[in-house]
């Protein structure tokens, strides 16, 4: 009898029955399940910067959602998504989610939207990868691997060890921004890490990393992701020799072999590679200084200083006609045709604006003009909570400051790049969210590469 009451109670409700974490419940109830959903999330973040192979990202995520519904149905695992309601960002996520897909509803174009919507699906990601959320730092040390992996086929490319389609800016077969986007974060990355993570390995490694990474970064020329490198390099190093007296005299012997780091290459360059990589920027930062200084320059060249000032202007307009709601996903182009003169100076794209050319090079234009002002707050809001949340924790867990200092970046690309009308970049801020959605207790600390 006694048994036939045990029994009876496991069987009533198993979620409310078992004490403790729901999180590291589940993990017990089902470790094999918690094993391969690990395995999956650190997949995923391992294909997502291989631009190369632009199907890997999207596998792996459609396996991640099928195996998070497998695990709370046929696993009987539901409850350890228990704590997503408590979640201030899982909230705005699903906010934001929700208002862009309403905003179909008014968009002149929603087809187009449909398409654009279906970019912002790696939002979904911290959602499908909750139970094992806490282990981002393997995660991420996944990301940092495949985006060396890419950083080094850039540098394989230039020098001609590696096929390209391309003469110049490298970009490993990938976009361009998107390539300097994967070069700058895991830079910071393995710059960081060498700062924080102990072990002789662990620093040579990361050494390398840095060196390789750096090199790539030069080499695609993205001028976006040179101004948030440094900007966010200098930033984290600050942060770090605030927040972290104890590492402030490891972090200074790596800032000067930095710094020694970047003379030995410049000096290397002017020896032997003819000042290859000085020219390089040189003409890459030349052009910016000499639009800036004449203003009445306003040819519209794509990707130029100018055609990026003529499309945030005509982007201005257009929240202004429509600034609560905007003109739905899809409906940017439309109001864009208000525009005409918003046209490339390339003879083979010498067309008026239209939906499948325009680029308003920010993601903040972007999401302001087709989600109005309320989309805006939304997307904001998440980043602004984010960087608090991770922000409040490199006290104490110094490792932080590398998710904080990969989504600083991508805040700064951002207002550069439309980041969010591309899967990786949107996946992107997903991976780089995860530290700041997950809980600052009972994390596992190892694992970050």
């Amino acid at each position: 009898m006694k048994h036939a009451n045990a029994t009876a109670k496991q069987e009533a409700a198993p979620s409310e029955m078992i004490a403790g974490d729901p999180i590291v419940r589940a993990a017990k109830a089902d470790p094999f399940g918690d094993r391969i959903h690990t395995i999956l999330f650190v997949l995923w973040a391992f294909a997502l910067p291989l631009g190369m192979i632009p199907w890997a990202k999207d596998v792996v995520f459609g396996g991640l959602i099928i195996w998070s519904v497998l695990r709370a149905t046929v696993g009987h695992v539901e409850y350890a998504w228990s704590g997503v309601p408590r979640s201030p960002l899982a909230w705005l996520l699903v906010l934001w989610l929700l208002w862009s897909s309403l905003s179909l509803t008014w968009s002149p174009n929603p087809a187009f939207g449909a398409d654009q919507l279906g970019g912002l699906r790696m939002l979904i990601v911290p959602f499908a990868v909750w139970p094992v959320l806490r282990k981002w730092r393997m995660a991420l040390g996944g990301f940092i691997i495949g985006g060396t992996l890419v950083a080094a086929v850039i540098v394989a490319q230039a020098t001609g060890w590696v096929t390209s389609d391309r003469s110049h800016r490298f970009s490993a077969s990938m976009s361009i921004w998107q390539a300097g986007m994967v070069c700058v974060t895991i830079l910071l990355g393995h710059f960081l890490l060498a700062g924080v993570k102990p072990g002789a390995a662990a620093v040579v490694w990361h050494v390398g990393g840095v060196a390789i990474a750096s090199t790539a970064l030069v080499i695609n020329a993205t001028r976006s992701c040179w101004v948030a490198v440094i900007v966010v390099g200098i930033g984290s190093m600050l942060i770090l020799i605030a927040l972290t007296p104890t590492l402030r005299w490891r972090l200074f012997l790596i800032a000067t072999a930095a710094t020694a780091g970047l003379a030995i290459a410049a000096t290397i360059d002017d020896a032997f590679l003819g000042s290859t990589g000085t020219k390089l920027v040189l003409r890459r930062t030349t052009p910016i200084i000499k639009q800036l200084e004449d203003s009445s320059q306003f040819t519209a060249n794509r990707g130029t200083v100018n055609h990026r000032r003529k499309m945030w202007n005509g982007g201005r307009n257009m929240i202004s006609q429509r600034p609560i709601a905007g003109w739905g996903l899809g409906g940017l182009s439309t109001g864009m045709l208000q525009h005409p003169g918003l046209k490339p100076a390339w003879p083979h794209l010498d067309a008026p604006i239209n939906h499948e050319q325009f680029n308003p090079h920010s993601s903040y234009v972007y999401q302001g003009a087709s989600t109005g002002l309320i989309g805006l707050a939304l997307m904001l809001g998440t980043l602004v909570v984010a960087l608090i949340c991770m922000g409040l924790r490199v006290r104490n867990d110094p490792v932080v400051i590398v998710p904080l200092a990969m989504l600083s970046a991508w805040i700064v690309i951002s207002a550069f790049e439309a980041t969010l009308l591309a899967g990786f970049g949107v996946g992107a801020l997903a991976l780089f969210l995860t530290p700041a959605i997950s809980r600052a207790t009972q994390e596992p600390t190892e694992h970050l590469t």
